[in-house]
């Protein structure tokens, strides 16, 4: 058993072991930059300005490649609810409540096809009994049932951050009718609109080859692309404090890059990925490699934030207990207003750090959210993360930390 994860003294931080099915894959760092080439000014947005510059960002969705998709699991196509027994008769009572025909809600409780292993009691929806759900009573009973660990869809559905299915299912060659059963049982959840009836989604597929393909489908997720502002009216002498951290961090490296581009006729902007830091440039838009397979774990929220400075990965920060260590020994609570580098941790009413990041700027962040192999480094806006992770329901609260010299270690 690991020990708890403990960044203060004032508060208990224990690691959360982020499991999640069929979210956030990503392809190639190079297949992502290639969309930017052809994205048009009109889809884009502006940060606000501050002493990081003015970043122009763009939406864009993310799909795994085939070589990722082969080799993750593909779900049963029966849907299961594991309620703890504890729990049951709360939740049987939550499903009396709801608007559901007993014709459909009797077999779901029929002894001879619920199964009671270990301490918790498998449930096993009908098709019918998911379409029948109306969305207030599918928000009750699915939130319900992400309370409990072993639900890991519902726990860590797919998010819609453009606010709808269309949006997200536009150009993904999905039949219209396997859009509209996703439109039909999506969900509030908070402020973002979720989906977590993957097996049935994969049941509606007409062939194994359909079912690898709405396998694919289901990794979409919405990221960003970035770039910085410059050209000969920008205070760059400014944004290298900033980009720097105020400590001079690779502002050899990045003062010819921006005077070059400040200098250059027509080009007005640089990749935000040209001013992280060598680990994370390396690792933004891609999920983990086949070597991190040798390690007793895959990379997580927090080793993602302890490396971020790091030239080369000290993967010692897989283990709870030093990677505690390491935060209290070289970081500081601080408060707002961040700077680029600084960690955010997201810490529930008990004091435990379930999700950290790394701010960027204005409202960006850089994560991996879980240590899930099929799970990308990506950007993301803050509030985005914030919806994920249930903190628009005030489930947490955000803790920033400072590394005291600004890194781990040197390049």
């Amino acid at each position: 058993m690991r020990k708890p994860f403990q960044p203060h003294r004032n508060a208990l931080v224990t690691l959360s072991l982020l499991s999640v099915a069929l979210l956030f894959f990503t392809l190639p760092a190079d297949t992502a930059h290639a969309q930017e080439d052809n994205l048009k000014p009109d889809s884009s947005f502006f940060t606000k300005e501050g002493p990081w510059g003015k970043l122009q960002c763009y939406y864009f969705y993310l799909e795994a490649p085939d070589s990722v998709v082969s080799r993750a699991p593909t779900p049963d196509t029966q849907t299961r609810w594991r309620i703890p027994e504890s729990e049951f008769t709360e939740f049987e009572r939550l499903i009396s409540d709801t608007e559901l025909s007993n014709d459909l809600v009797s077999p779901l409780f029929n002894p001879r096809g619920v199964i009671r292993r270990n301490g918790i009691v498998n449930l096993f929806p009908s098709s019918a009994l998911l379409e029948a759900m109306n969305k207030i009573d599918r928000q009750r009973i699915y939130a319900k049932l992400a309370s409990f660990p072993f639900n890991e869809f519902y726990e860590y559905p797919i998010f819609f951050l453009g606010g709808d299915v269309d949006s997200w299912a536009k150009n993904s060659g999905l039949r219209e009718d396997l859009v509209a059963i996703i439109r039909h049982l999506s969900y509030e959840r908070g402020d973002t609109l979720a989906f977590s009836d993957i097996p049935m989604l994969l049941g509606m597929a007409q062939s194994a080859s359909e079912a690898q393909f709405i396998k694919k489908k289901l990794t979409r997720t919405r990221t960003l692309i970035a770039r910085l502002q410059i050209n000969p009216k920008t205070d760059i002498q400014k944004m290298l404090d900033y980009w720097s951290t105020g400590l001079n961090l690779r502002r050899k490296e990045l003062e010819p890059l921006f005077q070059a581009t400040a200098a250059q006729p027509g080009i007005d902007y640089l990749d935000l990925l040209h001013v992280l830091p060598a680990l994370p440039r390396k690792l933004l838009y891609t999920f983990p490699a086949d070597d991190f397979t040798t390690h007793i774990r895959f990379p997580d929220c927090h080793w993602t934030t302890l490396n971020f400075f790091n030239f080369t990965a000290q993967d010692y920060y897989l283990d709870s207990h030093l990677a505690s260590s390491a935060v209290l020994e070289n970081f500081q609570q601080i408060e707002g207003p961040y700077r680029f580098g600084d960690v955010l941790m997201f810490i529930n009413a008990k004091g435990n750090a379930y999700h950290s990041c790394i701010y960027l700027a204005d409202d960006l962040v850089y994560t991996k959210n879980g240590a899930n192999p099929l799970i990308p480094w990506v950007i993301l806006e803050l509030e985005d993360l914030k919806r994920m992770y249930n903190m628009d329901l005030g489930q947490g609260t955000i803790q920033g930390f400072r590394h005291k010299s600004g890194r781990l270690e040197s390049e």
